[in-house]
């Protein structure tokens, strides 16, 4: 059995917990507060919130456990892989065993891949992207690093997503179309151009709406 934390306290840490508990092969033996600390000692689905993300060198020392990153924010989230990464830490992907995966799909280390989720043949998830619940990923799709595919978003075969970009809920991107990096595809979109680094589309069919600037 692989001792498991679960780096994050919200929405994200709650889905990561469930699927984690699916899984006889893993023990959840804390979250982590990877924001202001307010969380800290915190009941999150039956498991503690037992540090913030500073304390973790002071009480995790002898035997690093796995980790599953779960935060909505793809850049944090990036900074504390990196970080985790340093301490030897390694990541485990949370994969529901009510998500149907392709035997020829491959999904990368710290993924979350929730419940009626279907990824087909030859479709490439890369590290520690979050998709979640009724979304269909079809053949030959990629997803690059810390994507966050939201509810229920439709992908044809062949359609590429950058880092770190974010597709809103119920979203639908036809076959062989690019999502750059650090894009933004807003929610009910209909995506049939493909889309530069940094873009905001919207609408049906969508269509740029503002270039995200650098912070």
């Amino acid at each position: 059995m692989k001792n498991v934390i679960i780096a994050g306290s919200g929405s994200q840490a709650r889905y990561a917990i469930d699927i984690l508990k699916e899984n006889p092969d893993f023990n959840i033996i804390a979250a982590v507060d990877l924001e202001a600390g307010h969380m800290v000692g915190a009941d999150l689905n039956g498991v503690c919130v037992k540090w913030h993300i500073s304390e973790l060198d002071a009480h995790v020392s002898k035997q690093v456990p796995c980790c599953v990153i779960a935060h909505g924010d793809a850049k944090l989230k990036q900074k504390i892989s990196d970080d985790l990464s340093g301490r030897g830490f390694n990541f485990i992907s949370a994969i529901s065993r009510l998500a149907y995966v392709a035997r020829s799909a491959k999904i990368g280390l710290g993924c979350i891949v929730n419940p009626n989720v279907t990824i087909m043949p030859n479709a490439n998830i890369k590290d520690h992207v979050i998709i979640h619940s009724g979304c269909v990923i079809e053949h030959d799709a990629f997803i690059d690093e810390y994507a966050n595919i939201a509810p229920g978003v439709s992908f044809g075969g062949n359609v590429s997503v950058g880092k770190r970009a974010y597709i809103y809920t119920g979203a639908a991107i036809i076959p062989k179309i690019t999502i750059g990096n650090d894009c933004i595809v807003g929610a009910g979109a209909v995506v049939t151009k493909s889309v530069g680094a940094g873009e905001k589309v919207a609408g049906v069919p969508a269509r740029s709406i503002s270039q995200i600037s650098e912070s």
